[in-house]
């Protein structure tokens, strides 16, 4: 695979922020961190720096199917 230019990237980072609203949503109704890194094509690390900028609580794997529910698959 290819590496992306670093114009690539900061596309792909701002098409994200741009989509701040729905990403916070999402991520709290149980969405993952990592898989909207891969919807997104950024790194997990960047999406969880973004999400504690934005002033939005970080959680573990267990916290993240408590909200999805049980009997949910992870996201």
């Amino acid at each position: 695979m290819k590496r992306r230019t670093r114009a690539e990237v900061e596309a792909a980072q701002n098409n994200f922020i741009s989509n701040r609203d729905s990403v916070i949503t999402r991520y709290r109704a149980g969405a993952s961190a990592a898989s909207l890194a891969r919807e997104f094509a950024v790194a997990p690390k960047w999406v969880g720096e973004q999400l504690e900028n934005w002033g939005v609580p970080r959680r573990d794997r267990s916290a993240a199917a408590i909200v999805r529910g049980p009997g949910v698959p992870p996201l």
